[in-house]
This record gives C-alpha cells, structure tokens and sequence, in this order.
C-alpha cells in the first residue's frame, strides 16, 4: 500500500467525530426531549389551576357528569366555528362526518351526527328508505304510517317535550307537536324555531336540523320511523334512561387562546375525556419555522426509534392516550405520540380539580419539529465543522503524501539512474540537504554510493597496477629461462621448460588484457580527430582478418561510393578488431562472419554476423558492461569480458552507440551506430 493511501486512510479516521457527533446528538436530543416534556407539563399544570378557579366557564353547558355511553343514547354535540346553511348536506359543518348508527330492531338504517354553535343545535341524519311516505293531513301521527323523525327533549326546566318532523315534499319543513285542544281532538301545530331541509336521496333521505339552544335542555332522544312500523333510534322505555347531551362550551376556545403561544394546541376534556373546548394549532404558521421531519439529511444517522411509541388517533369528540387518562386520574403525564403522516407531537395533560373532585384535563399538544430544529441547528454546526475539518486533514494529509511520494520518486529515480551505462557512478543524491528521514535516507545513498564508486576505481586500475607489478617478475622468469637453455637441459627436463614459457606467455596476455581498459580509456583520452574514408578502412581491415583468420568466411558490403568519417582511424580499427575477435570465437569452422556498413540518413551503421549460436535475450543488455563475461566452452586464450566494453567506449568517443541482438536465422549481430559528423 502506498504511502499516499496510507496517509489518506489516516485522515479518513477523523470521520469517527461524526459518529461521536451522531452519539452525542443522540444524548443531546434525550435531554432537549426530556426538557421539553417538563416543560409543556408545567404548562399544562399552569392552565388548570387557572381553569379550576372559574368552573362556571369551564363546565357550565356540560351535561351529566356521569359516564358518557352512545349505546345508551348519549350525545356529544362537537363546536361549530360558523353557522351552516340549512340544505340537507353536512360538507359546510367545517368538521369531520363522524355519524353514529342509530339503534333498531326493525333493521331500519340511520346514522346521526350532531354539534353546536353558541346558539343552535344542529341534527344530520342520513335514514337509507327510498320508499318515501309522504304526511298526510288531520291524521294524528301516532296513527299514521309517514316517514317522520321524532325528537324527545328534555326543555330547560326539566319537562320533557315530543316534536317531530315529517313532510309532503322534500324542502325546508318546520318542526310539529302534537297537541290535544279543548275538544279532546289533538292537533299538529307548527314550532317554527325548529327548522329543517328534509333532502331527498337515490337510498332514502337527508334530513338537517337546527334546534335553538334556549329550547333544548340536558337530554335528547331522536328516533327515526318509516313505513310499515319500521323504527331507529331511542323510544319508550329508552326514553327513561340515557339521551344525555354533551357540549363544548361556548367561549371556551377564545378563553385557552390566551394562555397558549404559536405551535401548541390546547384542548380541554371532561370527566369523559370529551372535548369541552380547543385552541391553537400545531403549526406556526410562519414559512421556514417548523421544517418537515426529513428535511435535514443529519436525521437518518440520530433520529431515535419510535415504531414503539403508540399512534395518536384523531376523534372528533374526545383526546386519546394514556397521559390524558392519567391526568383524569388526578396525575400529570406526558408521552410522545406518531401520527399518521409520520411526525411527532408531544402530548401532556394535567387534571382540572374542583375540590378534590377531577373534572376534566387540559390536554396540551405541541410538535417534535421545535425539538428536532433545536437538535438540528446543534447537529448541523456540528457536522459542518467536522465535515469541514475533515476536508481540510484530507487535503492536508494528500498533499503531505503527494510532496513525501514525489520525493521518494525523484529518490528512487536518481537510485535508479546513480550507475551509469558506462559504469560510472554518479554520487549526487537529491533531498540529501533536508533534515528529515527521507533525507537521511538520501545522504545513507550517498555514502554506500561513494564507497561503491571507490571500489569500482580501484578494480578499473587494478588490471594496470597488476601489469606493472608483475612485469618485473615475469622478465625475470623469462630471463632465467634463456639462461637456463643457454647452458642447455637435459632431454626429460626440456618438457618442464617448455611449459615453463607456456606458463609465462600466458600470464603476459593474461597482464596485457587487464591493462587493455585502462590503455583505451587513456588513448581515447589523448586522440585527436580526422577525417578519413570508412569505407577504405574497412576493407584493408577485411583484407587482414581474412589471412588470420583462414577458416572463416569473411564478407564486406558497404555502399559503392566513399564514405567520409571524422573520428580516431586507429580507434575504429580496434572497434572492428574486437567485434571481428568476438565473432570468430562464436563462429564455427567454414562459418561465415559479415561485415556490413550502410549509410542511414545523418548516421552510419556497421555490423558484424556471424553464424554462431544467438546471444540469450537476458544478457544482451550487459553484453557491454566492464568485466563481464559470458561464456560456456573453455580456450586457452584468457577472457575478462573487456573487449565489448572497450567497443562501446570508442563508439561513444565518436558520439554514436552500440547495440547486440540475433540476427534472424543466424547468429549473434553487433551494430555501431556513428553520426556523419
């Protein structure tokens, strides 16, 4: 792994502040949720001391304290916030239809919903009878068999009253009683402060009602007939027993609109958990102050699991949970809630107590988007500063390990390229002048660098200390030997003598080619250049290789016309010497060695092939090292693998190269490339 990813992997820990981030939010949201419980708690508590200490605004249209039971007849007539127009259709009620099946025995179908305004009362029943009966007239209702709607009440002073409504064409009808005049006849007469639009339906009839709240006392039975006897609704015997009527009371709403602020909704509940009075709403109204639960990406990594909170069910009568239950209990609660479009609201209720009796609550409601933009604001400082900061040791730890990687590349480089084609060793190390690590590392290169380039000096003028060291020796060897034939030897002696000179011929060759590198680099040195004809050259040294070397075939081509050089003669004659040697060492017997020169643009290129083996493709390029040999077969003649390293020195004294590779179906090929000029 490199050490840019290295260093970047470092950098990229820091995103664990994040996740702290993310934990410490977590805490952070438990304590604001926490807070804001006591706090909507403590108001709750505020509002219902101030509520317990005026009742008669609290509770005075409220009916029987006692258990509130709709299969007992009871009804809660919801607050209208304007007065509806009488037309057989509930749609401009301004609350949500929440009709309630009427009873039967009959299987006669009716459904009833109710609600006031500070002045009326208002009935909707839907009846599913599409065989309408029209009233007859001077019939006494008890002996008719026309659709009617029966309503029994109980009046303000305590008597109960029977009304009905029934009608010979659907449209606006008035209320009748039935009463008995001094004849002992009943008569129908017309209550004309009772109105209703009786609609008529494809499944039977609507029928919507206003009842003056002055007529109307804590009680109220309605039953619904239609033809052949067919009954809905609460008669006879009902009528000794539930119909009580529950209210919310007038001005109460504007009355809990002074105590709450923006994003809260206060709503007062009886004994029966049924709403007496509500205000506010959830929202504040103003753009931008309550964003919508998702909008803050932050919240998929902190928001708390709620699919155990319990779901709040809006009704239109009452308030649910478990903390307004508590608090008709006589104990303050708080719980948070889910509703159906997935946000939170807060809920707290503290009891309303008259005496030591509870009889009612204040159910207050506010939403978690107030604690989640407090969470957010916290979160998102907070992730932007580690976000930032994060960038920033990112950058900061790239570049570090971009500079550290491109001085390790320019290290390595120049490690790369300290030992020359021609064997020298360059000693300069760049970052070796910085006091850091990598340079340490560079001035270490330089010393084992210069160490080395030591060493390789004294092996290129060992092979001339050892020719002039043992020249002296070997002359003397030499000189004992004349001297020892001069006096003459005997016949079996004369063996030891002959390998004597053997011995001393080859150690001089041997001395002679230890010093041939040093020789070449010093003629090279002191050579002076001219101009000469290459091509003339060439053949006069074809000419010779072809007598010493007689078992050979020996070819030249070269262009037809004279071919001018400006270099060292002498030297380029030793160029061709070596090469044509090397040949003829790896050229079988009646092979044939090709020398070949072509003119090529700004350059001339000679060659040498020879049938012999090729040259494997591993050592081709240290065929022109300094002492290196490759040779498998063993000859008299020594070899230190000088010769191609010399080749390569002349061709670089006339500015040109040298090169090997294998012919294609021959043997090895040496090409010298040398410019016109």
């Amino acid at each position: 792994m490199s050490i840019r990813l290295q260093l970047l992997l470092v950098a990229l820990a820091t995103l664990v502040l994040p996740w702290a981030g993310c934990q410490y939010a977590g805490e952070l949201e438990a304590v604001l949720r926490a807070s804001q419980e006591n706090a909507l708690v403590a108001s709750a508590d505020t509002m219902a001391r101030a509520l317990s200490a005026e009742p008669e605004r609290v509770f005075r249209d409220q009916g029987d304290p006692q258990p509130f039971s709709r299969d007992e007849g009871d009804l809660y007539a919801p607050a209208l916030h304007g007065q509806p127009l009488l037309d057989g259709y509930q749609e401009d009620w301004g609350i949500a239809a929440d009709l309630e099946p009427l009873p039967t025995t009959t299987g006669y179908a009716a459904r009833l919903q109710v609600a006031a305004t500070e002045r009326y009362l208002f009935l909707y029943l839907e009846v599913d009878d599409p065989h309408f009966m029209a009233e007859g007239t001077d019939v006494h209702p008890e002996q008719d068999r026309f659709d009617r709607v029966d309503l029994t009440l109980q009046n303000p002073g305590g008597s109960l009253e029977s009304y009905f409504f029934a009608t010979a064409a659907p449209g606006l009808i008035e209320a009748q009683s039935v009463v008995r005049s001094d004849d002992g006849v009943d008569h129908a007469t017309v209550e004309p402060r009772m109105l209703a639009y009786w609609l008529q339906t494809s499944r039977g009839y609507h029928l919507e009602a206003r009842l003056p709240r002055t007529l109307v006392g804590r009680r109220l039975w309605i039953a619904v007939r239609g033809e052949g006897g067919a009954v809905a609704g609460f008669t006879g015997a009902d009528l000794m027993r539930g119909g009580r009527l529950f209210m919310a009371t007038s001005g109460l709403d504007a009355v809990l609109a002074t105590f709450i602020r923006p994003g809260t909704r206060a709503t007062v509940v009886d004994a029966n958990a049924l709403k007496l009075g509500a205000a506010g709403t959830l929202r504040s109204g103003t753009p931008g102050d309550n964003p919508r639960p998702g909008g803050s990406w932050y919240r998929r990594f902190v928001t708390a699991d709620t699919t155990r909170w319990p779901m709040q069910v809006n009704s239109l009568d009452r308030v649910n949970g478990a903390s307004v239950t508590q608090a008709l209990g006589g104990h303050s609660a708080a719980e948070w809630m889910r509703t159906d479009g997935r946000d939170l609201v807060l809920v707290a209720a503290a009891p309303i107590l008259i005496g030591t009796e509870t009889r009612g609550a204040v159910v207050l409601e506010q939403a978690g988007d107030q604690l989640l933009e407090l969470r957010d604001r916290a979160l998102g400082r907070l992730f932007n500063l580690t976000l930032l900061a994060t960038l920033v040791a990112v950058l900061f730890a790239f570049g570090i390990a971009t500079l550290i990687s491109l001085r390790i590349g320019r290290l390595r480089a120049a490690a790369g390229s300290a030992v020359g084609s021609d064997g020298r060793i360059r000693r300069e190390m760049p970052e070796s002048a910085r006091a850091d690590e990598i340079g340490a590392l560079a001035r270490a290169f330089e010393g084992l660098l210069a160490r080395l380039d030591e060493h390789t000096q004294y092996l290129r003028t060992l092979g001339g200390k050892l020719s002039h060291e043992l020249r002296t020796p070997l002359t003397i060897v030499r000189s004992s030997l004349d001297n020892l034939e001069s006096e003459g030897v005997r016949a079996d002696q004369s063996g030891f003598v002959t390998r004597a000179r053997e011995g001393v011929a080859r150690l001089q060759s041997i001395l002679s080619a230890l010093g041939a590198a040093a020789r070449v680099e010093e003629i090279i040195k002191q050579a002076e250049r001219v101009s000469f004809d290459l091509k003339a050259l060439l053949s006069s040294a074809v000419a010779g290789y072809r007598d010493a070397f007689s078992g050979r075939r020996i070819e030249l081509t070269a262009p037809p016309d004279e071919c001018s050089l400006r270099g060292a003669p002498d030297l380029i004659a030793q160029l061709l010497d070596k090469l044509v040697e090397n040949a003829v060492d790896f050229c079988p017997p009646g092979g044939t060695i090709d020398v070949r020169l072509i003119r090529a643009g700004s350059h001339y290129e000679l060659s040498v092939i020879n049938d012999g083996p090729p040259i494997p493709p591993q050592i081709l390029e240290r065929l022109f090292e300094s002492l290196f040999e490759q040779r498998t077969g063993r000859d008299e003649k020594p070899h230190f693998g000088l010769g191609l390293y010399i080749v390569r020195l002349i061709a670089e004294f006339h500015g040109g190269k040298a090169s090997a590779g294998n012919a294609q179906g021959r043997g090895a090929e040496f090409t010298i490339v040398l410019p016109l000029i």
